[in-house]
């Protein structure tokens, strides 16, 4: 591997994210053409496909590490990242490295200006860094990849691929303006991943969410499995356990069971999680590059078990109490919401902090309640909602609220009112767990734990 510089890397990053300002649109041929340019890479990989509004990051992370720990050279592929941007491209438990990074946007590049050069639009931030992630997949010879949708489904860049089993977590309102301002709207743009013939498992609970993913798998020979807490469900799962140490659960499917499995993951909707990404390998059976697939329940059980997937009802200190959750839409909310309840009671402090697109009312009527003290802060991000108008809405549940734009202002006056028995909360968008993470962790003298 060729040594680069520090620079050589930043401005590699500072290329990718110059396509920012091309925005982002929905549609299928610009990452067609550039992945064309580039050999097409993602058609000599294998794919588990996620979508969701809530859940397919955690799906994804536990597909990818129960393949893992079966022996498979797994790719995971994620959106976003918290604290660094080569967290979206990972392969086992280890993210891209500087040095590959820098390799792959010297291929890509070339590809992206030679389609300007022919009258293509501009491809976008999202769809330059899904070609990256296709083509060092490929170069890396992986026998599978974990691949979260972007935004949406039907045309999500990552929607050029013809994936082992389509799963879509869960369908909620988000992104109304993208993605239709009704359930069913909603539905229909996340079954757009669903492919001829190709399996799909669901945990849709919602009846006409349901209603339209099952009427695309019937038009497209797709067989359906869908996964509940409830009899009539292909998959269900009961809970064994549960505390602040983590939870276990038995999944049940129709020629299978997984009995005693460990969900490090805090937070009961986890419990669904889990039951769906073990549901995706057990109905799926991807092939690997020598066409044969093989499934070690155990090792399945061990890999969700090991799952990592920090800023999601993420415990990052036990006195205090200090959690991370990116909850950032109402359904989110309303999971660590549930979450806090069953947690045993402490004085709760929270910053907190929401993106001006996402509906913050719903959200901060399931966070805010329980909360003793809330400090309104800004995400780092131009999307973010303006602190005063937020702290206007928290001001309604919580009794005391105070603002302060800077991050890193308000995690240092919420240590100062966080009593050792008390619980530090940051929460309202990945955008702000993420740089929040990094603060704490640093001044907890905690190091990183993934990638180089």
């Amino acid at each position: 591997m060729v040594a680069i510089t520090g620079e050589e890397y930043e401005q590699a990053l500072a290329w990718i994210h110059s396509t920012m300002r091309f925005g982002s649109k929905m549609g299928l041929q610009r990452i067609r053409k550039l992945t064309e340019l580039l050999g097409n890479p993602e058609r000599n990989l294998e794919y588990v496909h996620v979508a969701g509004t809530n859940g397919k990051g955690s799906v994804t992370a536990m597909v990818a590490s129960a393949l893992s720990a079966n022996g498979y050279r797994t790719g995971r592929y994620i959106s976003p990242y918290l604290e660094d941007f080569r967290e979206r491209i990972s392969i086992g438990d280890r993210m891209i490295s500087r040095e590959d990074l820098v390799g792959l946007v010297d291929e890509v590049r070339p590809a992206v200006e030679q389609m300007v050069r022919e009258g293509e639009d501009y491809p976008t931030e999202f769809e330059v860094v899904t070609a990256l992630a296709f083509l060092y997949y490929a170069h890396e010879r992986c026998d599978y990849v974990a691949l979260e949708v972007g935004l949406g489904g039907r045309f999500d860049a990552t929607n050029i691929v013809t994936p082992a089993v389509s799963v879509i977590t869960t369908i909620s309102l988000d992104h109304t303006d993208r993605l239709g301002d009704t359930v069913d709207k909603i539905a229909w743009e996340k079954a757009g991943i669903i492919k001829p013939g190709v399996p799909v498992v669901t945990g849709v609970s919602d009846d006409e969410a349901l209603r339209v993913i099952k009427a695309r798998a019937e038009d497209l020979g797709s067989p359906l499995f869908t996964v509940s807490n409830k009899r009539r469900a292909d998959v269900t799962w009961e809970e064994v356990s549960y505390s602040m140490e983590g939870q276990i659960i038995n999944i049940q499917g129709p020629d299978f069971r997984y009995e005693n499995v460990r969900v490090p993951l805090l937070g009961r909707h986890q419990q669904a999680n889990a039951a769906v990404a073990v549901a995706a390998l057990e109905f799926g059976k991807p092939k690997n590059r020598e066409g044969k697939f093989r499934l070690d329940r155990t090792a399945v059980r061990h890999g969700v078990a090991t799952t990592h997937w920090p800023g999601r009802l993420e415990v990052l200190s036990r006195n205090p109490l200090i959690l991370l959750d990116g909850a950032h839409n109402p359904e989110g909310a309303k999971a660590l919401g549930e979450a806090l309840v069953s947690f045993p009671k402490r004085r709760t402090v929270c910053v907190l902090g929401i993106l001006g697109d996402k509906s913050y009312r719903e959200a901060t009527a399931s966070i805010a309640p329980l909360c003793d003290e809330v400090i309104v802060t800004r995400p780092d991000t131009p999307r973010s909602l303006d602190p005063e108008v937020l702290a206007a809405e928290v001001k309604r549940y919580a009794p005391s609220v105070t603002v302060e734009p800077d991050l890193r202002k308000a995690l240092d006056e919420a240590s100062k009112r966080t009593g050792q028995d008390d619980m530090l909360l940051v929460s309202g968008s990945l955008y702000l767990v993420g740089p929040a993470r990094t603060y704490i962790s640093s001044k907890l003298g905690m190091t990183r734990q993934s990638g180089t």
